[in-house]
Order: C-alpha cells, then sequence, then structure tokens
C-alpha cells in the first residue's frame, strides 16, 4: 500500500514539474495531425518532422539566451540577441570569405562581440539597475546602426567557410547537422541549470532576490554574468545562422528575437525567473516552427505569421499573470 502511494505521489511530483511541456507536446501533435489530414504533402511524415526540428533549432538557441536572463529575475530580457547574430555574421562573412582557413579568427572575432555586448548590457542593467527592457532595446538599437554604417553603399560580401556551412545547412541522411549541435548544448544546458552550483545560484538569485541576497549571494554578479553569457551565445548563434543561409544580410537576425521569447514562455518559463527546463524552450520553438509550417501550407504569408505569434504571447501572457495574481 505504502509503495503505491508512493508511486501515485511520484508520478504526481513529474507531472508537476513536466505538465508545461507535455501540453506543448500534444500542441505540436495536434498541429501535425491536423496538417496530415487537411493537406496533401505529407505534413506528418519523418522529413517533414525533420526539416520543422531543423529551422526551429535557431529560434531554440537563441531562446535559450533568453532563458538564461530571465531565469536570474530582475525582469530580464534581452532584445539586443537579433542584431548581436546580425552584426557577427555581417563581420565573419567577410572574414571567412568560403574559407575553412579563417574560421578560427571568426570566431574569436564572434566571441569578442558576443563578450562586449553581453557585458555592456550586464553592466547596464545590473550594477546601474536600468531596466533590461530599454537596456537591450537601445543595445539593439545601437547595434542595427552599426550594421547599417558597415554596410552603407556597398554589398555585403563574403561566404561562410565550408565547415560553418556543414554544420548549419547539411544533413546526414535525412538528419539535419544543426541538430548535432543542438541536442549536446540542450545535455548541457540542462546539466548546468539542474545539477550544478551555477545553475542553482542563477534560480535563486531569480526565485527570490533579497534571500539570495541574505545568503551572501552577489546579484549583480550573477545577473551580469546571465547577459554576458547571453550575448556570447547569441554572436555564437550569428555564425551558424550564416552558415545556414550562406550569406549575410540586414535584419537576419531580428526576426528570432520575438519567437524566441514566445519559445520561452509556450516552455513554461517563469518570466519572474527563478526556474524553468530548457527542453519546455526547444518545444515551444518547435510548436511555433510546426505552426508557421502550416500557415505557409495553407498561403498565408508573414502577416499572419507575426500576428498569430503575437496572439499566442498574449495569451500566454494573460494565463501567467493570472496564476501570479492567483498566488
Amino acid at each position: 500500500m505504502k509503495d503505491t502511494i508512493g508511486k501515485v505521489a511520484l508520478i504526481q511530483l513529474w507531472y508537476e514539474k513536466y505538465k508545461k511541456i507535455l501540453v506543448v507536446l500534444v500542441l505540436i501533435l495536434a498541429i501535425f495531425i491536423f496538417g496530415e489530414i487537411t493537406l496533401p504533402t505529407g505534413f506528418l511524415s519523418i522529413g517533414q518532422i525533420l526539416i520543422t526540428a531543423k529551422l526551429a533549432s535557431f529560434t531554440a538557441l537563441f531562446g535559450l539566451c533568453q532563458m538564461i536572463v530571465i531565469a536570474g529575475g530582475g525582469e530580464g530580457l534581452d532584445l539586443s540577441v537579433g542584431y548581436n547574430a546580425t552584426l557577427t555574421a555581417v563581420v565573419t562573412a567577410s572574414i571567412m570569405n568560403g574559407s575553412n582557413g579563417n574560421l578560427w579568427l571568426a570566431v574569436l572575432v564572434a566571441l569578442g562581440f558576443g563578450i562586449a555586448i553581453g557585458m555592456a548590457n550586464g553592466a547596464l542593467a545590473s550594477y546601474l539597475r536600468l531596466p533590461p527592457l530599454v537596456v537591450t532595446l537601445a543595445m539593439a538599437d545601437i547595434l542595427q546602426g552599426i550594421v547599417n554604417a558597415y554596410v552603407a553603399g556597398k554589398a555585403i560580401t563574403g561566404r561562410p567557410s565550408p565547415i560553418l556551412t556543414l554544420m548549419a545547412a547539411k544533413s546526414t541522411g535525412e538528419f539535419p547537422n544543426i541538430l548535432f549541435v543542438l541536442i549536446p548544448v540542450a545535455v548541457l544546458a540542462t546539466i548546468a541549470f539542474n545539477n550544478t552550483k551555477w545553475g542553482q545560484i542563477l534560480f535563486g538569485v531569480g526565485a527570490n532576490e533579497r534571500t539570495a541576497y541574505l545568503s551572501g549571494i552577489n546579484v549583480k554578479k550573477v545577473r551580469f554574468a546571465a547577459f554576458t553569457v547571453s550575448g556570447t551565445l547569441a554572436s555564437l548563434v550569428g555564425l551558424l545562422l550564416l552558415g545556414n543561409m550562406g550569406i549575410a544580410f540586414k535584419d537576419m537576425g531580428s526576426n528570432y528575437v520575438l519567437p524566441s521569447i514566445a519559445a520561452v514562455v509556450l516552455g513554461g518559463v517563469p518570466l519572474s525567473g527563478g526556474g524553468g527546463n530548457y527542453l519546455g524552450v526547444i518545444m515551444g520553438a518547435i510548436f511555433l516552427q510546426a505552426l508557421t509550417n502550416l500557415l505557409v501550407a495553407f498561403g498565408l504569408g508573414d502577416a499572419a505569421k507575426w500576428v498569430t505569434f503575437g496572439i499566442i504571447l498574449f495569451v500566454m501572457l494573460s494565463f501567467y499573470a493570472s496564476n501570479v495574481r492567483r498566488r
């Protein structure tokens, strides 16, 4: 009897922990089944599922940037990730110019951009206590201006290295190679969030800033580090975007900002900070991409996509706000 009660309790705990991810998984299945029924294109085929996962990978990687900042609390968001990635792609395209020999230099440049941008965001948001939304929006505008000035009056030249193209754009059989990047990142992120002191401190700061401070944790330093990591990852994702698209262009990363936030919200990460599961963020990204594919298949354009994304984000935020009020 006691064993049965214990098993039921464990199941309940497991369900409470993963119920938001399960809901998103059900929604993903519903989209694929609906598409399979209503469209003559094999919407539920393995190939279509893998293509969806490939396209969703970039949103999921940007979502990791958002999750790190959001988990630390303080109303954190990073709206600069899109133009951070764009600046990296535009500059490193000319550095690599289709050669593997300069890939190492491109990676160093990406790391330099990412660390500098992340540190600037972190210093302004954490130490000067400026609103992260305003700080990162201003940073996005600055980076957009730098990109526009860099490409003003000239074509964006250069191509990604073959290795980068192989990693981000090609497939092994039908399996997209970008998933060989996302899967290890997901494993490492999960371990870092759940099984390391850094993850415990980050979640602790996000859950209760005052308690963390009284426990001897340097809250400002933790949030500064979160923005720095977010900026660094965003620049590296910019390299992968360049590898996937084959060319760099203005605004190439900006279209991922709203979906990355929506993926985090859909994945059940509390916007107040203090928790979250990166697997949920990945599921959120896959849901958004599957929905996009469905809209495209029905002949609906970008307008329908962004309106739908906005409605989804609004609805999810409304549910989040109502849950907070009930507590």
